[in-house]
């Protein structure tokens, strides 16, 4: 079993991390970093995160690993901070669920394997300071939240298909509201579980309701026709 529980924490921090540490580095590129099935990784992470608390409690003995060891220093925020990603990207009360078991079982298994008390305090220490701040978020976001909410009415694909066009009808409630037209390129990596693609593009703004009587097309591959007016797309 001890090899079960090192293969399956591993396995749980690789999770954990995909999602967060996927964004940091696709972020600045200008790139955009989504998952294949959010809601399913959500779901999952928390079920491993039970099963490895269930078999730390079967499985009496000590796990020798100095892997675990410095995963297990980071687990604790770094699975706060996974949450933080879930939530922000759904509103849905059950994620709220999921990654809130998660972040707990997250806190037991960095006491129950960290060697080190120095290690435990500063782990724990660091995630107990960030749930504050993270919590105002969160309850912004699932209460006022629901406002905004941004429809494609329309979609034009480039001749050669690489990029495809959105019209989006963006009510923000009693803010108002506008007509977007964002671009975005087709998977520049495809995977089983993510993928990267080009971050969304907007390139034209406009009043609200705009998008009934609006005119949208393409000149060749890069050049996008907005009621006659021509916009590069790089």
């Amino acid at each position: 079993m001890k090899k079960a529980i090192l293969f399956l924490l591993c396995f749980l921090f690789g999770l954990t991390a995909l999602l967060p540490v996927g964004t940091a580095i696709c972020a600045p590129l200008g790139y955009t970093f989504r998952l294949a099935g959010f809601f399913g990784f959500a779901i999952g992470i928390c079920i491993l995160s039970v099963c490895g608390v269930i078999f730390s409690l079967l499985y009496k003995g000590p796990i020798e690993s100095k892997c675990l060891s410095a995963l297990l220093t980071v687990f604790a925020p770094l699975s706060l901070i996974n949450a933080e990603f879930y939530l922000l990207g759904s509103k849905d009360l059950l994620m709220v669920g999921f990654t809130v078991a998660a972040v707990g079982c997250a806190y037991f298994l960095t006491v129950k394997y960290a060697k080190s008390l120095s290690v435990k305090i500063i782990s724990l220490t660091l995630t107990a300071v960030m749930i504050l701040p993270f919590a105002c978020i969160d309850f912004f976001a699932l209460t006022f939240g629901n406002f905004g909410l941004n429809t494609v009415v329309q979609s034009v694909e480039s001749p050669d298909g690489a990029y495809c066009a959105q019209v989006i009808d963006s009510d923000q409630g009693a803010l108002g509201g506008s007509t977007l037209v964002q671009v975005c390129k087709r998977a520049q990596f495809d995977a089983v579980l993510f993928r990267v693609e080009k971050r969304l593009q907007t390139v034209y703004a406009g009043k609200w309701g705009e998008y009934q009587n609006m005119q949208i097309d393409w000149e060749g591959n890069n050049t996008l026709i907005i009621n006659g007016i021509p916009y590069k797309i790089e």
